[in-house]
């Protein structure tokens, strides 16, 4: 039964709308980083002084903003890789939109506060852009792991097993003897060789967990040594 206090039309433009808005996203983007590029490239190209200034004038800026989408969304290419709230990628698009404003008033403000603001503008809209897409990607990312249980518990071991190794190399370096980090059974897989070795002992943990010097070890000939 449909329920008649929803607006169906509404509705059915809501979802369509979620359809193309990350196709219609990424699109405004990419052409926000190209005509802030193409902005700062004329005038910077009415200062040059021969041609190939004026190349350098437009291909600066669109290596600019390229180097600046890159180093926002790099950490995308591994998603196992969590990152927090305020990750590299919202540092690194929050100093580079300082970056581009302060360009922005030194190139335009000889041609007046208007067009510095909306230069500036649409650089701070960029920036909101970038943004709201990384936090989202993220969100997504994390949500994608969850379900998958499987890979959500071998995230969480590679991340246990990288924290054990990072504590292992600072006792290493500390100069202090760290505990051996052994495979999953190797305990039981030691016991039951030592049952092998010396079947006559009635407590293989004593010899498994003993400390040189503190207890009784037996021999190979069967005596207590």
């Amino acid at each position: 039964m449909n329920n008649i206090l929803i607006n169906q039309d509404f509705e059915n433009a809501i979802k369509r709308l979620r359809a193309i808005l990350p196709k219609l996203s990424f699109a405004l983007l990419i052409a926000t980083y190209l005509i802030s590029a193409l902005i700062m490239g004329i005038f910077h190209a009415q200062n040059a002084t021969d041609v190939g200034m004026k190349i350098a004038a437009f291909l600066i800026p669109l290596a600019i903003q390229t180097g600046r989408g890159t180093l926002v969304f790099f950490f995308q290419l591994n998603p196992a890789r969590l990152q927090d709230q305020i990750s590299i990628g919202i540092i690194a698009a929050t100093v580079l939109l300082l970056l581009s404003l302060w360009e922005a008033w030194l190139v335009m403000s000889v041609y007046g506060l208007a067009w510095t603001v909306s230069v500036g503008t649409l650089m701070i809209i960029g920036w909101v852009i970038e943004v709201m897409i990384l936090k989202e990607t993220l969100f997504t990312t994390q949500m994608q792991l969850y379900q998958n249980k499987a890979q959500w518990q071998e995230l969480q071991e590679f991340y246990l097993a990288r924290a054990e190794l990072h504590r292992f190399m600072q006792d290493v370096r500390a100069g202090k003897r760290p505990n051996r980090i052994e495979d999953e059974g190797a305990g039981e897989k030691k016991k039951e060789a030592i049952g092998h070795l010396f079947p006559n002992h009635e407590e293989p943990d004593k010899i498994l967990n003993a400390e040189e010097g503190n207890v009784c070890r037996p021999s190979l000939n069967g005596q207590h040594l």
